[in-house]
């Protein structure tokens, strides 16, 4: 029998706290002299002087001795959303009437030009704030839109009431022209009296200031959005608050607050109205069976939503139905994925699994409320187009997004964590994750915006132990690394996994993964053409069998940026990647993966571009080097030169400096036109300089870009050729460092331990 709670252990009642009174409310600032002085010594944008001394404001009652005026480098809070203030230039008229926000002064007169209106958004305070400033534009004449993320490198208060914040641009997404710049600064100012009154964006290219904007405050929240919630007839009442404390399973400072479905999503920066329009949906639209399907609640949604419209709107329909037709393993789900406009329905099921409390538990009632409530908040999240906390490296609409497998945070299941539901209440805060609330607040406003860019993934929240997967094996394609993006010329290497899903031993070609001819790998470039990829040499191994026990699995490594064909990716942007595996008449279908490549970073890169992305060049990174392909291997070499911080550096040394390990042969042709061999004697200590400065220097970004399989096998080459060479020193130093990186990495251990034999055999 559950223990029925103590008067010890009933929270007081809690109503919601102010937001400057709550703990994860972060308000202005104060800046001491002396980190100000720090700050301008390290920031390429010079604080300007203090106007002041201000006098402090009198208190009241007489105080002993004479009052100093001291200057107050004491500011305000200015997370927002910003408009650009019109003001047209001389002589021209600008259209009537004008956006809700983007006001013309009184003074000027009415003109014709064609505007750009501008909308900044800064996150550098308020609730849980992630230090970004995102910028987006639209030009009416010719109709455009562009949007960039920077992310804060100082914020300063340089004054009372004198906020600078700078910041280095990140992402963009539509022409750069609109807003130019590799880098801006956010100024808020006082106009008299208290707090700010003048706004100001500077777009800047290095040094140069290349664009300024007044901007007008709008709202301390980044857009609004409003829900309405319905109820059909036979299900329980909504779930649209919940106390914080009413379960003892939580975090032991978790402050004592009734929050609601508002309060959740105003803390995540929208700025929230709840429909007064709620309807009681009958439960006729269900069919004979009582129970929804996706359909059937569409069909609701169309007639009891009072805000239904086919286009996209800041606006969601949130349904309390009693059973979906998957029975009582579904809790919830965001349905909305029929006709032209995605995501504007969410559906919470309260005859379901979320209604079944752990044994022993010692609130029933109060894990009940917490788990309908958190459902609805995830469900909504889906919405706003998040993926599941451990789903975000299978691809999304923007920016790729690393997994979260043991993230406190609405879009994850609580049972899935380390330790279970128990483990994730314990710490849970009732918030998203950064990444997700960097994803809600600074991406550009097509992904987020509800009915907008369609979803992506899945979005029901299921019971996993009613899950059943009735399939052989399971194949992945993934690049290794925390973020599925790469530098621009960075050659993308992926991994690919194949994994027993049975529940036996099975057997597999135990090559199949690396030959290159049993695979099939898909590139397609947003916006653009799809291509398959074709390895530039195919293997013939002698047939054997490899027995793979339950849960194991086989890997194979390739680089599927570069084809037989030249480059399948070398542009910035986005590119979605699919691949499938044929296992004796089993098609297995891979993971859809979406990676981003990211425009240039420097001129050299830019200028090397045109001779770097041709066929020889891919052929001589493909196959570790080839220098009968002069042109080529000059190119790599200029772009370890000139581009050193860019992971093609990495690619490009081992391919120019992996020939020199060992002696090497060239076909060439003589006078009279007969083809003979000649050798080349390996220049060892030239190639282990080298590969040691490119390979061991930052282990962890030459692993990321080579990829794990590749990364490990130059290393033991490189060892194997020292040793050769008479320098067992260097050659054991090699291994150590392999090893050690392998266990950070958490390389599989028969690998991990066929390195340490070989250095063992070194002695």
């Amino acid at each position: 029998m559950a223990k029925k709670p103590t008067p010890d252990d009933t929270p007081e009642p809690a109503v919601m706290i102010p937001d400057d009174q709550h703990p994860d409310y972060a308000d202005g600032m104060i800046s001491d002299p002396d980190d100000l002085a720090a700050m301008a010594a390290i920031d390429e944008f010079p604080l300007q002087p203090n106007p002041g001394p201000f006098p402090l404001p009198l208190p009241p009652t007489p105080i002993p001795g004479p009052l100093v005026p001291l200057p107050l480098n004491i500011c305000g809070p200015v997370s927002g959303r910003y408009a650009r203030v019109l003001v047209p230039p001389p002589g021209q008229i600008a259209p009537l009437p004008l956006l809700p926000g983007f006001p013309v002064p009184p003074t000027q007169p009415p003109t014709l030009f064609p505007p750009t209106f501008i909308t900044v958004r800064v996150d550098v305070d308020r609730f849980f704030p992630q230090r970004r400033i995102s910028v987006e534009a639209r030009r009416l004449f010719p109709n455009q839109t562009s949007h960039l993320i920077a992310e804060v490198t100082s914020d300063a208060c340089i004054g009372y009431f004198k906020r600078r914040i700078a910041a280095r641009i990140t992402y963009r997404d539509g022409p750069a022209a609109l807003i130019p710049g590799d880098n801006l600064i956010f100024e808020a100012k006082r106009a008299g009296g208290r707090g700010y009154g003048t706004y100001t964006l500077t777009l800047r290219n290095g040094g140069t200031t290349v664009a300024t904007h007044s901007l007008a405050f709008q709202s301390i929240y980044f857009d609004a959005v409003e829900f309405e919630v319905d109820r059909v007839a036979d299900a329980a009442a909504p779930t649209t608050t919940h106390a914080t404390q009413s379960h003892p399973n939580r975090p032991a400072d978790l402050p004592n607050e009734t929050i609601s479905m508002a309060t959740v999503y105003q803390r995540a920066g929208f700025e929230v109205t709840m429909s007064p329009n709620s309807s009681l949906v009958p439960i006729t639209g269900a069919g004979s069976n009582s129970t929804w399907s996706d359909g059937e609640m569409h069909n609701a949604m169309v007639a009891f939503w009072s805000r239904f419209a086919d286009k996209p709107l800041w606006a969601m329909w949130v349904l309390f139905a009693r059973q979906h037709d998957q029975g009582f393993s579904l809790g919830g789900i965001m349905f909305d994925d029929i006709g032209p406009n995605h995501r504007q329905g969410t559906a919470i099921f309260t005859d379901s699994f979320i209604q079944t409390v752990p044994a022993g538990d010692p609130n029933p009632a109060a894990w009940r409320n917490r788990m309908v409530f958190w459902t609805a908040i995830h469900e909504m999240g889906h919405a706003f187009n998040l993926a599941h906390s451990w789903q975000k490296a299978l691809g999304n609409p923007w920016i790729p997004l690393a997994n979260e497998p043991e993230a406190r945070s609405f879009m994850n299941y609580p049972f899935n964590v380390a330790g279970g539901q128990a483990s994730f209440f314990s710490d849970f805060r009732f918030r998203f994750s950064d990444q997700e609330l960097i994803f809600m607040r600074h991406a550009p406003r097509r992904f987020v915006q509800m009915g907008n860019s369609d979803w992506f993934v899945n979005h029901a929240f299921e019971d996993t132990t009613a899950l059943d997967f009735p399939r052989n094996w399971r194949l992945e394609i993934r690049p290794n690394r925390a973020v599925n993006e790469y530098a621009f010329m960075e050659p993308v290497k992926l991994e690919l996994k194949l994994t027993n899903a049975s529940s036996g031993p099975k057997e597999v070609e135990a090559d199949m993964l690396d030959d290159g001819k049993h695979i099939a790998v898909y590139v397609g470039r947003e916006g653009g053409l799809t291509k398959r990829w074709s390895p530039f040499v195919t293997r013939c191994h002698e047939m054997h069998h490899d027995t793979i026990a339950p849960g194991a699995s086989i890997y194979g490594a390739h680089m599927i940026g570069i084809s037989t064909n030249g480059w399948l990716i070398d542009e910035p942007g986005f590119y979605t990647l699919q691949a499938a595996v044929d296992m004796n008449g089993e098609i297995v279908i891979s993971n859809v993966l979406r990676i981003y490549v990211a425009p240039p970073a420097s001129d050299a890169e830019s200028k090397l571009a045109p001779d770097y992305f041709t066929e020889d060049v891919a052929r001589v990174i493909a196959f570790e080097g080839a220098p009968e392909l002069a042109k080529a291997t000059d190119t790599l070499r200029d772009v370890v030169k000139r581009c050193p911080n860019n992971p093609a550096a990495t690619h490009a040394a081992v391919a120019v400096s992996s020939p020199m390990l060992r002696n090497y042969k060239l076909l060439a042709a003589g006078p009279d036109a007969t083809l003979t061999v000649k050798g080349t004697a390996a220049k060892v200590a030239e190639a282990a300089k080298m590969q040691i400065e490119t390979l061991l220097k930052t282990p962890d970004a030459a692993a990321d870009t080579m990829g794990h399989i590749d990364y490990f096998a130059d290393l033991a080459r490189l060892a194997e050729a020292l040793e050769k060479s008479g320098d067992k020193k260097e050659a054991i130093k090699v291994l150590k460092t392999s090893i050690a990186t392998m266990n950070k990495r958490g390389v599989i251990a028969t690998v991990v331990k066929e390195t340490e034999t070989k250095l063992a055999n070194m002695g």
